[in-house]
């Protein structure tokens, strides 16, 4: 199948990857890369200097996250039509990337049809979204996202604080925290702390990572 000459910068940090990709979009007729960019830094001043048609971005870069790449391209290119390509596809990870102007999100375990899709498309000025990301996105907006606080207590709530530690540690009463818990427990849709841990892990809300997180304290509310 051919498409209209296509410009393609392509960002990732791993070599193999680059690579990879070079590999599969040179046999697309009308796609030509014609740059590759190993971190954010390199992206920007690759992106000026051949302005290409579509970027495919690495969501996750040594220096800067994708997303920000993106914010800072479009800032001077408000034209630019980038892909996020990432190993990150939860709700907050898509919803963040459209959120700061990229075209297109598709996970780095998409084959390589679904990527050629998406680069025609988004260079004839769709937007690409998979069906699969599409309805974590769509699941995302049916609940209410949560405040300021909710979130520190959340993240407080994943490392294992219970609830008068949390309301030490921020200086608020008791009956304020389990009021901050309840509100978190019915925007997300759960009943206790480890399914609000799960699924904000989940939706990309939090991170793996926080200490105690997988185990937080039993507590009634």
């Amino acid at each position: 199948m051919n498409f209209p000459q296509t410009k393609i910068l392509i960002v990732d940090d791993h070599y193999m990857v680059r690579l990879g990709l070079v590999a599969v979009l040179s046999r697309v007729p009308g796609f030509e890369v014609v740059a590759e960019a190993r971190d954010g830094e390199e992206a920007i001043r690759m992106f000026k200097d051949h302005k290409p048609d579509v970027t495919l971005m690495d969501g996750i870069l040594p220096d800067l996250h994708g997303v920000e790449v993106t914010r800072r391209i479009l800032k001077d290119f408000p034209d630019a039509r980038i892909i996020l390509l990432s190993i990150n596809d939860t709700a907050e990870d898509v919803h963040l990337a459209l959120e700061a102007g990229a075209w297109g999100y598709i996970a780095k375990s998409n084959d390589e049809e679904q990527t050629i899709r998406a680069i025609a498309a988004v260079a004839a000025g769709e937007h690409f979204l998979p069906g699969e990301l599409a309805h974590k996105l769509k699941e995302r907006k049916l609940r209410s996202t949560l405040s300021s606080r909710e979130m520190i207590v959340l993240g407080l709530v994943a490392d294992g604080k219970a609830n008068k530690e949390i309301a030490r540690l921020l200086g608020i009463g008791h009956a304020s925290v389990k009021t901050y818990v309840a509100r978190i427990f019915l925007k997300l849709g759960v009943h206790d702390r480890t399914q609000a841990v799960s699924i904000a892990h989940e939706r990309g809300i939090l991170r793996r990572g926080n200490p105690g997180a997988d185990n937080p304290p039993p507590e009634d509310f």
